[in-house]
C-alpha cells in the first residue's frame, strides 16, 4: 500500500507568532502538508519553517492574484490579518515627519487596510473547491458588542472581517471557524510598572481587580487550538482560546506576578484619560479597556471555551510560564 494522501494547510502569517505556532504544529502531523505564505520568502522566519519541511509561497494580502495561487488545492487555511504593522509604520512616519495634523489617523488607515486584506483572503478562499476548513483569527468587534459605547479599531477591523464572511460569503461561512485568542502572555497589560513616586511596582488600569482576562502563550498554544478546530470540531465554531487555568482576575494576576518576581505589587484603578495624558499611551491601545469589565472579553458572542473542546488541549498555565521565567526578565517586561 502507498502512503496515505496528505492534506494541505495554507498558513497566512506564518512568520508571525500565531501563524508560526500553527505551521510548527501541523508540520509535526504526518497527514498534513504545510504551505506558508509570506511577502519575504528569504526572511529568517520563512527559511526556518522551510527547513522544517514547509513549502514557501510568495503572496501578499493586498494582491488577490497571489492569494489565488497560494490557496490552490488547499484543504485548510489559517488566516491571520495584521492591524499593527500598518498602525506602527504610519505612527512612526508621523513622529519622524512631525505631521501629526496633516496625515490620516493611523488607526483608521490600519482598520481599512486590515479589513481589505481580510476580504481579499476570504474571497480567494471562497473560490477554492478543495477547501474544507478556514480558521480566521478574530477579535470581538467592540463597537458592535457595546452598542458603540466603546470603540477599538484593532478589534473592530477583525470583527468586520467576521461579519463579511458570515453575511457575504455564506458558503465559505459553512466551512469557517473563528479563534478568539486571549491576551498574549507577554502583553504589557499583564505587567506592572515601577512607580518612581515611591519605588513600588504598580498596575495602573481603568479596571478593578475583579476584571477577568484570558491569557495564552501564543507561540506554543495557538497551533494546538487551531488543530482542534480543523480536525475535531464542526465548522462554525467560535473558540475563546486561553491556556489551562489562565482565565484570571487581576487579583490573581497580581498574586502570580508577585510570587514569580519576588516583589510586592499594588493595583491602582485610573481612568483611560489618565493613562493617555500622564503615561502617553495611545488611545488605540486603551480606549476600550473598560469594556473588559463591563461586558467581558467576548461580550455576547456565543463562544466555546477550551474545556468544551471534544479533544482536550493541554497547555502550560500562565502561572507556570511566569514561574519559569528569570526574575530579571519579569521586572524588565
Amino acid at each position: 500500500m502507498g502512503d496515505p494522501i496528505k492534506k494541505t494547510i495554507v498558513v497566512v502569517g506564518a512568520t508571525g507568532n500565531q501563524g508560526g505556532s500553527v505551521a510548527r504544529t501541523f508540520l509535526k502531523l504526518p497527514h498534513w502538508k504545510v504551505r506558508i505564505t509570506t511577502r519575504n520568502p528569504s526572511s529568517l522566519a520563512a527559511q526556518a519553517l522551510e527547513a522544517l519541511g514547509a513549502e514557501i509561497v510568495h503572496a501578499d494580502l493586498s494582491d488577490s492574484d497571489t492569494l489565488a495561487i497560494a490557496f490552490q488545492n488547499a484543504h485548510a487555511i489559517f488566516l491571520n490579518t495584521d492591524f499593527w504593522m500598518t498602525y506602527r509604520t504610519l505612527t512612526a512616519t508621523m513622529v519622524a515627519q512631525e505631521e501629526h495634523q496633516s496625515v490620516e489617523d493611523p488607526a483608521k488607515v490600519a482598520y481599512q487596510t486590515e479589513v481589505s486584506h481580510g476580504k481579499n483572503a476570504a474571497d480567494a478562499a471562497a473560490r477554492v473547491p478543495t477547501l474544507e476548513r478556514l480558521v480566521y483569527s478574530a477579535l470581538p468587534g467592540i463597537s458592535k458588542l457595546t452598542g458603540a459605547k466603546y470603540q477599538s479599531n484593532h478589534a473592530d477591523s477583525k470583527g468586520a472581517v467576521v461579519d463579511y464572511i458570515e453575511t457575504e460569503l455564506p458558503q465559505l461561512a459553512q466551512k469557517t471557524s473563528f479563534i478568539y485568542l486571549g491576551a498574549y502572555n507577554t502583553n504589557a497589560l499583564l505587567s506592572p510598572i515601577l512607580d518612581p513616586s515611591d519605588g513600588r511596582y504598580r498596575y495602573f488600569l481603568p479596571l478593578s481587580k475583579a476584571a477577568r482576562m484570558p491569557i495564552i502563550d501564543v507561540k506554543e498554544s495557538t497551533g494546538l487550538f487551531v488543530r482542534a478546530l480543523i480536525e475535531d470540531e464542526a465548522p462554525g465554531t467560535k473558540l475563546l482560546a486561553y491556556d489551562n487555568n489562565s482565565y484570571l482576575t487581576y487579583g490573581d494576576i497580581c498574586d502570580i506576578w508577585s510570587k514569580a518576581s519576588g516583589n510586592d505589587v499594588d493595583f491602582t484603578t485610573v481612568t483611560v484619560q489618565f493613562l493617555h495624558e500622564s503615561m502617553k499611551i495611545p488611545m488605540e491601545l486603551i480606549s476600550s479597556l473598560p469594556a473588559l469589565e463591563e461586558y467581558g472579553y467576548t461580550g455576547s458572542l456565543k463562544v466555546i471555551q477550551p474545556g468544551d473542546l471534544k479533544t482536550a488541549v493541554r497547555t502550560k498555565s500562565w502561572e507556570e510560564w511566569m514561574m519559569g521565567r528569570d526574575q530579571k526578565a519579569i521586572l524588565e517586561a
